[in-house]
Order: structure tokens, then C-alpha cells, then sequence
């Protein structure tokens, strides 16, 4: 791959991207939502176009009486409220956004993106079936729950049918992609899958050569990142994680160039830049694909960037 193909590999996550979690009915829908590409939300006495063309008075008008709550009681009053607000949410969800659904007993989350600009339904399911009004999703992975980090515990807690959860934003963005760009930093994410202990001098001498070829890929490529601005995030509790975070473009070419060193293919490559970069630093490259074999970096992880299926 080329210096620019590599940096077109970047997944743009935008800033204003929100995130929602939309419940599947204690799972029943899980499968439907993620085999179909697409979520729903039910609500079944309202066609899109009715709730297009009539105002708030008028939805929760026949929230109340359909749902018969009377809403001169206080709590019904709140439920009417609430109900209209997650219709709402669920048809102004915008392109891009990014949504996380449990399936039974949560013991999975899969997480994806919304892919239309406005909702659509099913013509033949209305009046006759369930949960027609509905939107596009891009689904992006399913992972297990105990897969992930503890945070996710409190995600999955959440019972609202749609809500939102931007502040667990940093932590869904790694289980989605290992990286990405936000704003102006990019991000790399590597996942350790070792159990055992992990040796302190394992992480010094895998940061001293990323610090090592971070400086070289910015002098060669001429970037003029700069280089005071690289941060760390480092989770290691029972597998976990190190996410680099950087401005600038050396962290992509970093990202691939680990990527074919962990997959033994640093003599494959035939671009004149990247064939530069490799042989004078072979030696580095080679050590650091050693120490990520030791961490249990999954190779395959590393490579889905830069894999033609992306």
C-alpha cells in the first residue's frame, strides 16, 4: 500500500457523532435487528406519517389514550412525556450515528451505525405486525459482553428503550475500530489478550521502539507532526488495552507498518516510501513484532484496516 492509501484507511469517527442504546425487547429482536440491518422501535398506533404531520398535543394526546393514562396523575404524565421523547429520538437519530443493542440476558452487544438520513417502514407489517417503523444500521461487530471492558456493565443496565450513552463514547469507539480519527487526533488501539501477568519491561521496550519509529516515520515522510503531541491510554486488567493517540499522520503509517510486521510480511511491501521505512528500521520493526506476540496482539486485528474487506 501507498502513504496515501494507508492514510485513506483512517476510520473518520466525527465529533459530532451521538450514541444510543436501543433495547430489543429483553433480546426477542436482537436477531432480526442484525441479520435484517436495521433497529425498530414499537409505538405500533403511529405510521411515520402520522407522526410527521401532527404536532406534540396531538402524539401525546393518543399516547395517553391508547396507553389509557390519565395524565392528570403525575406519573402518567411522565410516562406520556417519556414515551414521546424516545419516538422522537428514534426517528431524529442522524446518519453516522453510532448504536450498541443487547441480545438476551446482554450476554452480547452489538454495535453498528445508522445509515439512512430518516426512518422508514415496512408497508406490509403496519396494522398486521410489529415494529415497522425502523432504520438502517451498518453493523460494525458483535462482541461478547465479558469481552469488553467493565464500563459496558453499566451501559447494558440502562432500560429505556433509546438512550443515549455519548458518555461512554471513548470506550465504544475502541470496539468498534482499532483506528480511527476524532477531531484532529488519530487513534490506535491495541488489544492484549494475555491473562498472565504482563512484565514491565514487555510495555517499556514496545514504547521505546514505537517512540522510536514514530520519530522516523515523521523525518522520512516529512509530516511535521508534532511529536510532543502523543498521548497514551493504558488498561490492563485481566486483557486489556493500549491506546495511542496522536495529531497528525505518523500514527497511521505506525499502525500499518506493525500490522505487516506481527503478519511477517515486512517483505511484501513494494512502495518505495514504506520499502525505505522498513529496511532502516528492520531491526526495530522485528523487535516490536516480538513483543507484540508476547502481549497476544492479534495479528488479524491489526490488519483489518488495511485488509481489502474493510
Amino acid at each position: 500500500m501507498t502513504v496515501n492509501e494507508i492514510l485513506g484507511r483512517v476510520n473518520n469517527v466525527g465529533n459530532g457523532v451521538n450514541y444510543w442504546f436501543v433495547r430489543t425487547t429483553y433480546g426477542e429482536h436482537f436477531d432480526e435487528f442484525t441479520k435484517g440491518d436495521y433497529i425498530a422501535i414499537g409505538w405500533d398506533y403511529f405510521t411515520l406519517d402520522e407522526l410527521k404531520k401532527n404536532n406534540k398535543g396531538y402524539i401525546t394526546e393518543k399516547i395517553a389514550i391508547t396507553d389509557k393514562l390519565d395524565r392528570s396523575v403525575s406519573k402518567n404524565k411522565g410516562k406520556v412525556t417519556a414515551a414521546y421523547n424516545k419516538i422522537n429520538t428514534f426517528l431524529t437519530l442522524k446518519k453516522n450515528d453510532i448504536v450498541v443493542v443487547p441480545s438476551r440476558n446482554s450476554d452480547r452487544l452489538a454495535f453498528g451505525r445508522v445509515a439512512d438520513d430518516e426512518a422508514y417502514e415496512v408497508p406490509e407489517l403496519i396494522g398486521n405486525g410489529t415494529h415497522f417503523k425502523r432504520r438502517r444500521i451498518e453493523w460494525l461487530t458483535i462482541k461478547n459482553i465479558r469481552s469488553l471492558n467493565p464500563v459496558f456493565f453499566q451501559v447494558k443496565s440502562n432500560q429505556h428503550s433509546i438512550s443515549n450513552i455519548n458518555r461512554f463514547a471513548p470506550f465504544i469507539d475502541k470496539e468498534i475500530g482499532n483506528l480511527f480519527k476524532k477531531g484532529e487526533e488519530t487513534h490506535f488501539v491495541l488489544n492484549i489478550l494475555k491473562d498472565e501477568n504482563i512484565n514491565f519491561e514487555d510495555i517499556r521496550s514496545l514504547m521505546d521502539n514505537i517512540d522510536t519509529l514514530i520519530h522516523d516515520i515523521n523525518k522520512e515522510l516529512k509530516f511535521d507532526d508534532n511529536l510532543e503531541d502523543f498521548f497514551v491510554k493504558i488498561s490492563l486488567q485481566s486483557r486489556g488495552s493500549i491506546e495511542l493517540i496522536k495529531a497528525g499522520k505518523s500514527l497511521a503509517i505506525l499502525a500499518f507498518l506493525l500490522s505487516v510486521a506481527s503478519c511477517g510480511n515486512l517483505d511484501n511491501q513494494q512502495d518505495p516510501q514504506i520499502r525505505k521505512l522498513i529496511d532502516k528500521n528492520r531491526r526495530v520493526l522485528d523487535q516490536t513484532a516480538i513483543g507484540l506476540d508476547t502481549l497476544k496482539i492479534n495479528p488479524n486485528e491489526l490488519l483489518k484496516p488495511f485488509s481489502n474487506g474493510k
